[in-house]
């Protein structure tokens, strides 16, 4: 039987829900919970919720597998530029420096919309000056939606200028790097985003 790969909505589970999640009875899990081996709280009706991170710091207690659903998962980045060459350089640097990290590349604004909304990445770094669709527009489309809105955007751009600069920060970008780019800097400013979130 092949593991799902869908994840917790909620960052709390009812005693039946772990139950079917590491195959154990209801029962059990409501016995560990009592004997205070696993952490729970209550809801105002008596009902018993375990915080994900609880769980997952039981099993490992126990020396019990963790489900592939409560696995942490692994950073996203996007790049997006339409030079390929660009986009390819940096994307394989970034695994160099983290082969953990989950990395895709958009050629156009349109290609880094679509990325974007389907596969939600934690940062996408972005080229400012693209045919059709410019990087100021693809930022605001980013952070126009509230499931993307917390997207970090990392903008980049070899027209770097303090009005330039303005502009990109007040669509919603973290920051905004001239080219030729500074890879000590792109990485830490990648890394920071994704240590603030844990």
């Amino acid at each position: 039987m092949g593991r799902s790969t869908m994840k917790p909505r909620t960052r709390t589970l009812s005693t039946s829900a772990v139950a079917k999640l590491i195959g154990a009875s209801v029962a059990s899990v409501a016995h560990w919970v009592d004997e205070g081996l696993l952490k729970a709280g209550r809801t105002p009706g008596g009902h018993r919720r375990i915080l994900v991170e609880d769980l997952t710091r039981f099993l490992h207690q126990q020396g019990l597998p963790i489900p592939a659903q409560l696995a942490p998962s692994a950073p996203k980045v996007l790049v997006v530029d339409d030079d390929e060459a660009v986009t390819r350089w940096v994307a394989e640097e970034i695994k160099a420096a983290h082969p953990d990290y989950e990395v895709k590349q958009a050629q156009d604004g349109f290609s880094a919309g679509d990325l974007v909304g389907s596969w939600k990445p934690d940062v996408v770094i972005l080229d400012l000056r693209m045919p059709d669709l410019d990087g100021f527009e693809v930022c605001r489309r980013i952070k126009a939606k509230e499931e993307t809105a917390k997207t970090a955007v990392i903008a980049m751009t070899a027209y770097f200028s303090p009005e330039t600069e303005t502009r990109i920060l007040e669509c919603g970008a973290r920051v905004c790097l001239a080219k030729q780019l500074d890879l000590e800097v792109l990485l830490r400013e990648v890394e920071m985003v994704l240590q603030a979130r844990g």
